[in-house]
């Protein structure tokens, strides 16, 4: 139920991850908050986008290059744009739930963001898409909530919200100290089972190389608020023949992740800070945002 984990995922979760990741552990020095000594002190002071430390799009990193130090913006093309969509409508429709706004319009909200005159795509199945999540999200947190009614019935109605729907939904916050951005959205943060949440819509990739931006999130929620965060989970999306299809991957964010991570952010700072074209791969994905660019 896109950040709600269902039955079996619970189980796995309680009985089964959980466990292995305390006895397994994460060293120290690959906690965020030893953020001011190696190997998570940046070596260049470069400031990078998650999505551009975490992404494997381009096999040589070439996006990099051309989005920091040749300050071009990439072409926003239908995947592209149903990413941005639905990942706006899970927030918009969290914000709703946990206003206790259960029966609110999508058309309206959708109208009132005017996607269609910014971003290109084929936005009548963009919208059909959008308003099944909606109400998905919808129904899935009213179910959630008025159990809690029942099962609760000294808790108030701000109590249940905090505990029945226990996200933190796009959340900003800084990454300055690992060398990102400033101002970074996590997707989710379950702040009652500690665990960060990335979504994913129409992905065909590597979907364990996908574990790397939850890894990210983590290391930057560690050395902000000093608190371990051991759980991540990738929410893959994806629509077919009028219906959702969700897919979660629930994992420990160890230190072969962490260490992934701090890896391609040192790499991808490096092109950066040296202005290096790492040059043109041999092939590219067809959705790629910097096609056109490379192609000329």
């Amino acid at each position: 139920m896109v950040y709600f984990l269902d039955e079996l995922e619970s189980k796995n979760l309680l009985k089964s991850l959980r466990p292995k990741a305390r006895q397994v552990g994460v060293t120290e020095e690959l906690r965020g908050w030893s953020w001011d000594t190696s190997p998570l002190k940046p070596y260049h002071d470069v400031s990078l986008p998650m999505y551009l430390i975490c992404a494997g799009y381009c096999p040589t990193s070439r996006d990099v290059y051309l989005s920091k130090v040749k300050g071009i913006k990439g072409e926003y093309t239908h995947p592209v744009t149903m990413g941005v969509i639905i990942h706006d409508t899970v927030g918009q429709a969290f914000r709703e739930a946990k206003l206790k706004r259960f029966d609110a319009d999508y058309s309206s909200w959708y109208a009132s963001m005017d996607y269609e005159k910014r971003l290109n795509g084929n936005f009548e199945e963009i919208r059909k898409c959008g308003n099944i999540v909606w109400n998905f999200i919808l129904s899935a947190a009213k179910a959630r909530f008025e159990s809690g009614l029942v099962t609760q019935p000294y808790s108030s109605p701000e109590e249940l919200i905090l505990t029945t729907i226990p996200f933190l939904v796009e959340h900003r916050i800084s990454g300055r100290l690992l060398g990102t951005s400033g101002m970074l959205s996590v997707d989710c943060f379950d702040y009652m089972r500690n665990i960060i949440f990335d979504l994913k819509v129409g992905f065909k990739g590597d979907r364990y190389r996908c574990r790397i931006y939850p890894a990210g999130y983590a290391l930057v929620f560690e050395s902000i608020y000093e608190v371990p965060v051991d759980i991540g989970c990738n929410v893959f999306i994806n629509f077919k023949g009028g219906r959702m299809i969700m897919e979660k991957d629930l994992f420990h964010i160890n230190d072969d992740l962490r260490s992934w991570w701090i890896e391609e952010r040192d790499n991808k700072a490096e092109i950066v800070y040296e202005e290096k074209d790492p040059g043109i791969p041999s092939s590219c994905p067809d959705d790629c945002i910097y096609r056109s660019v490379c192609g000329e």
